[in-house]
């Protein structure tokens, strides 16, 4: 029989990402993860692109982002200085046709990301560079001067800064390209070889959009003392993603969002010397710009007239491919029921490899070519046979002339004749969505015996730009009805035991959890997972509280007390009625754990039900990186609070 998952996933369940094309397209290499000994490690493994059986290539325990040389003969990734120091990372290459890596760099600082050179004979790499790394100037304390000084999941950033090397392919000697308190990112190199096109965050106002502002810039690959002149291709827009390269090196293409649409991406043409831009795809989907800061943009390849790139629309993943003269609309390649979340593309763009996982399947790579299609990977094979997976199903309600989605999970085992509690789970973002892919925490959650409803209100991304844009200075608004809404349509179902409701969230899954509880007394359990909970102090303490913070909420506090304070939760814990379990990673820096804090002193103070449970060493985002044992802890502890209450 078959056992239902729980929170024991964490140590259970590995993980593929990463893939990588050989130039002649024959193999994909890929980094393979798991769990070994409550730690997180990686490897990189590769295939045939045709299918069949998969290799190990590397023997480290934290290797990552691998990259062919132009030539094939030559995989370049990213491994800790040594095998255990874990201090920086560095670029390694491991020959094609056997033999064992080669450390290539000896910089005193990380790399966080590099392309080739199209001759292979070296990188332009970007380098995280902290002056204060390993001493800081004989102080303990800490000098900030620019409003993001600490960046979840980075740690305090003071003058550090991501520069440009250019780096050697035989010596490994590196010459640093860039200088200046600018962070540099996404290098892709020329078809000639001559420039490198590159994200920097640039821009005038700088201090209001980082760190998720930056603008397509142009530099030569060949470099100078002091650094070399950096052109400025897209001054004015709010972010830019990783670049393609035209054949014939005359212009560029870029997904690009705009400062009155920050999280609806489009992809546009943009001139090399011009600047000239022009728009190729509209707010139907959604290019993928990767998650600041564990995962960058995916590659996308101009090829021809064409150009091929991964996007998201209405809740799933797809392939998409555009004129690159705009004469005609997207056309979909790939559209599945599924989430991609790794992607890469051959230089003709007919041979692509993703990372496909869908609602009853972790993610596998997955080759596609001309009519053909290979799942390359079990990495997951032995977790989905051995264990009860439940199933999930997507519709619609209508509110306020909008069609919202919603999935409902159902508990392995499902009986309709029989009643069940059910837990409303609520996403992050507020510009997240819950997509048609595998979910832990909804797996987990079901694994105990109850249903799950998740629900993607107005904010949620992927349904295009007005509909992702409603929650602009309306949190806890239209969209808190939105999800009661689906709440409602759910609870007349007669298996649905609407005296048995919980919710949780996290992050603004977290805000909407503490909303609602101040707002209806429906929930007989509430969980609340680093809870935005008083718009005024987060606005001055999350790393990206002037920049996200502004706009997501109008501007300053100051500018604005009283909508602020009419949107926080805190301000409505009084007439919280049910138990409250609040969980907080304590090195969370994007929504710091004084947001708990505040929350639970103020449950606490009026006699009301409530716990705190602190995670140490844990940032923001703990559910994705964080500490295995903790992460499987977290899941406990939400299990055992539904159990006890529901």
């Amino acid at each position: 029989m078959k056992a239902p998952i729980g929170p024991e996933i964490v140590f259970e369940l590995g993980g593929v990402s990463s893939p990588a094309i050989s130039p002649d397209g024959s193999v994909v290499a890929y980094v393979r993860g798991q769990v070994e000994d409550g730690k997180r490690v990686s490897w990189i493994e590769c295939a045939p692109f045709a299918g069949g059986d998969s290799r190990r290539l590397t023997s480290g325990s934290s290797d990552s982002s691998p990259v062919w040389s132009p030539d094939g003969a030559a995989l370049a990734f990213l491994r800790p200085g040594s095998d255990e120091d874990g201090a920086t990372r560095q670029i390694w290459l491991l020959p094609s046709d056997g033999g064992e890596a080669r450390r290539l760099t000896d910089l005193p600082h990380s790399v966080a990301g590099f392309d080739w050179l199209p001759d292979g004979s070296g990188m332009i790499a970007t380098v995280d560079i902290d002056p204060h790394r390993d001493e800081r100037d004989g102080s303990r304390t800490t000098v900030v001067r620019d409003t993001y000084y600490r960046g979840d999941a980075l740690g305090y950033r003071e003058d550090a800064w991501h520069q440009l090397f250019r780096i050697d392919a035989s010596t490994g000697a590196a010459l640093q390209l860039t200088t200046g308190s600018y962070n540099h990112a996404h290098p892709v190199v020329s078809p000639d070889g001559r420039w490198v096109a590159f994200t920097a965050d640039r821009n005038v106002d700088r201090e209001k959009r980082r760190p998720f502002g930056s603008e397509l810039c142009v530099m030569s690959t060949q470099g100078v003392a002091g650094g070399g002149h950096v052109e400025r291709l897209t001054p004015g827009i709010m972010s830019a993603g990783k670049p393609c390269w035209s054949p014939d090196g005359s212009a560029l293409a870029v997904s690009v969002t705009d400062m009155s649409q920050r999280h609806q991406a489009y992809l546009e043409l943009v001139e090399r010397y011009s600047g000239q831009r022009t728009r190729l795809t509209d707010d139907s989907v959604n290019p993928q710009t990767g998650f600041f800061p564990i995962a960058g943009p995916p590659t996308m390849i101009w090829s021809g007239d064409e150009i091929t790139f991964a996007g998201d629309a209405c809740g799933r993943s797809g392939v998409y491919r555009v004129a690159a003269d705009g004469s005609s609309p997207v056309e979909a390649i790939r559209t599945e029921r599924e989430l991609i979340n790794g992607f890469d593309v051959s230089s003709d763009g007919r041979s692509i490899a993703i990372v496909s996982t869908t609602p009853d399947a972790p993610g596998e790579i997955v080759a596609i070519g001309d009519g053909t299609q290979a799942v390359l990977t079990n990495a997951t094979e032995d977790f989905v046979e051995s264990h009860a997976i439940g199933d999930v199903e997507f519709f619609t309600v209508e509110r306020d002339g909008w069609e919202i989605p919603y999935g409902l999970m159902y508990p392995p085992g499902f009986d309709p004749q029989q009643s069940y509690p059910l837990v409303m789970e609520i996403h992050g973002g507020p510009n997240g969505f819950f997509g048609e892919g595998f979910n832990v925490l909804h797996q987990v959650i079901a694994g105990a015996g109850f249903l799950v409803l998740f629900v993607n209100p107005r904010g949620s991304s992927t349904y295009g730009a007005k509909f992702t844009d409603a929650v602009t200075v309306d949190w806890g608004g239209e969209d808190s009805l939105d999800l009661l809404h689906a709440l409602d349509v759910v609870c007349e179902r007669p298996y649905v035991d609407a005296n048995r409701l919980g919710v949780h969230g996290y992050s603004y899954g977290g805000y909407m959890t503490t909303w609602l509880i101040g707002h209806v007394n429906r929930f007989k359990a509430a969980i609340a997972g680093a809870p935005v909970v008083n718009l005024w102090s987060m606005w001055g303490v999350s790393d990206i509280g002037p920049s996200w913070g502004s706009y997501q909420w109008g501007d300053m506090p100051d500018d604005n007390f009283d909508w602020y304070r009419e949107r926080s939760p805190i301000t409505y814990v009084d007439n919280v009625q049910c138990p409250v379990l609040i969980l907080h990673g304590e090195h969370d820096w994007r929504v710091p754990i004084s947001q708990g804090e505040e929350y639970f002193a103020g449950l606490r103070y009026r006699g009301k039900t409530a716990e705190m449970v602190r995670f140490p060493g844990c940032s923001h985002l703990m559910m994705r990186v964080g500490d295995p044992v903790l992460v499987k802890e977290y899941y406990e502890r939400m299990v055992a609070w539904f159990k006890r209450y529901l």
